[in-house]
């Protein structure tokens, strides 16, 4: 009896949120516009620590990159995807050192920016305007091929950082199953990935695949168009009351409801 994504227009009245920030990812459901707080779970891998990662694998492969944190989190952006296979792509990219090798499709080369000809780095091959310009200079290169997507993998392996815990696939699975079990079917079906590590290439269909081998109902994951400003545009419309019923009143009680604690955070 419950709504799913996209039918008849309507909205859902179950949602589970899976936001993928700076520092943290959360996966938190949603009932008729209510958190179900007691079944909310995080996993303490974000943008930032992916980013990190990456600083540390290229400096000790490549070049020192540890101070260049703005310069590496474009590097991320723009190279970086999630495999959908890890071991066959990792097989692929053996022997692979950046595009340097020339015929292996993982590798490509990210030339750094000199802040003299260019600001912004860009892929070899790839670069426009700013490739043309810097023709006759000598810019620096960074080589990159399993970094792309071995990266990324902390998201579901934290291990890989030296974190004790499970992936946001296990974090989505943990949350649903700790809902009320009348709701389980249709949060699985009204998921929502949102942040900005969300517009990672191949991150929606990874997460589907990898959910739906762990659960017994149909899993449906969404995503918006730009899901970096997801979080703010859920707050800006609440901010105007978009999202609460117009005989609603922001009553304390009701104010009381949104916040959240230093307990409930920890």
């Amino acid at each position: 009896g419950h709504t799913i994504y996209g039918d008849n227009g309507g909205e859902p009245e179950c949602v589970l949120v899976v936001d993928i920030g700076h520092s943290f990812a959360y996966v938190v459901p949603y009932f008729q516009g209510r958190q179900i707080s007691e079944s909310v779970r995080r996993v303490d891998v974000g943008g930032r620590m992916l980013t990190s990662y990456l600083k540390e694998t290229v400096s000790f492969r490549y070049w020192d990159m540890m101070d260049e944190t703005y310069i590496m989190n474009a590097v991320k952006e723009k190279c970086c995807f999630v495999s959908s296979d890890f071991y066959r792509d990792l097989d692929a990219a053996c022997g692979c050192i950046g595009g340097r090798s020339g015929k292996n499709s993982l590798g490509l080369e990210y030339v750094l920016p000199d802040f003299t000809n260019s600001k912004c780095g860009y892929i070899k091959g790839q670069g426009g305007e700013a490739e043309q310009q810097a023709v006759d200079t000598e810019a620096q290169v960074l080589p990159l091929c399993n970094e792309r997507f071995a990266i990324p993998e902390a998201l579901f392996h934290p291990v890989d950082v030296g974190l004790e815990q499970g992936g946001i696939h296990q974090a989505v699975v943990q949350t649903v199953m700790a809902c009320s079990e009348n709701l389980r079917g249709v949060l699985m079906a009204n998921i929502l990935l949102v942040g900005g590590t969300a517009a990672l290439p191949g991150l929606q269909q990874r997460l589907q695949s990898e959910v739906q081998a762990m659960s017994p109902y149909r899993v449906c994951i969404s995503i918006p168009e730009d899901p970096a400003t997801g979080a703010w545009q859920g707050g800006r419309m609440l901010a105007q009351g978009q999202t609460v019923p117009e005989e609603a009143s922001y009553t304390p009680a009701t104010v009381a409801e949104w916040r959240l604690t230093r307990a409930q955070y920890q």
